[in-house]
């Protein structure tokens, strides 16, 4: 997860660079392994995606 395609996949509404409407929800833009249970911040990181993909879809971006 990152603000630049060049040195990451996702941004930070877990949207692909490549591909706009691809979204990963899980635990896949974490760059490491956690030390703790991630549970709640990929719920967070979930959310926050959705609400994006809500907010494009009424926009008629999507």
């Amino acid at each position: 997860m990152g603000s630049d395609p060049k040195n990451s996949v996702v941004d930070d509404k877990c949207r692909t660079w490549d591909v706009k409407i691809l979204l990963v929800t899980d635990g896949g833009p974490f760059d490491s392994n956690a030390d703790k249970n991630p549970t709640l911040s990929i719920m967070a990181l979930a959310w926050r995606s959705m609400d994006s993909l809500m907010d494009s879809m009424r926009k008629g971006k999507i």
